[in-house]
């Protein structure tokens, strides 16, 4: 009667210290290894592109907000455009505003290109650039516009940077009225 309520206890499975992996497990195991690291590696690699796509763009349009901001500021409170002193409608352009300071006293700001970016000159003096040091200008063009009551500035202006495949440039345009022409 013993041996009938016996109850087989299934032999736990024991490593054979001899054996180990097959051949085919080998390069199933090698094969998974390497595709998973080629997927990581894209990734970081797509990553990388993006963030060097996004730093070159925002840095065009930081220098691009920058100088059109500084650009139609001074032509909004200048008198008029001194002409002679100016290059218009090619590139690259110099713009020369005639204009005053707090007190009254006349001063002139000039825009202009140099070393690849735009630089701004007050009464002859350098004062510095308007863009960064790594966009390159492409074209400034300023163009004066008269009527009859006032006169404007339209500035078209192109910026780049980056090379090879990483390069980008953008086109911006910008117009302002000159406040004391009107």
């Amino acid at each position: 009667m013993s041996g009938l309520f016996k109850t087989s206890h299934p032999k736990p499975y024991t490593l054979n210290p001899r054996r180990g992996f097959s051949l085919v497990e080998t390069i199933i195991y090698t094969g998974l290894l390497v595709l998973i690291l080629v997927a990581v590696i894209n990734m970081m690699l797509l990553m990388s592109h993006s963030y060097n796509y996004l730093k070159l763009s925002r840095h065009i349009q930081v220098s691009a907000v920058t100088a059109l901001d500084r650009m139609v500021r001074d032509i909004r409170n200048a008198q008029s455009v001194d002409v002679g002193q100016s290059t218009l409608g090619t590139s690259p352009g110099i713009l020369t505003l005639n204009t005053s300071t707090v007190s009254g006293t006349p001063q002139t700001v000039q825009f202009y290109v140099s070393g690849g970016g735009i630089r701004v000159k007050q009464d002859g003096v350098d004062i510095g650039p308007v863009t960064l040091p790594d966009v390159t200008l492409t074209n400034l063009v300023f163009r004066q516009i008269t009527t009859g009551i006032s006169q404007a500035v339209k500035i078209e202006l192109t910026l780049s940077t980056g090379v090879g495949p990483a390069a980008r440039s953008a086109n911006f345009y910008g117009t302002a009225i000159l406040r004391d022409s009107y």
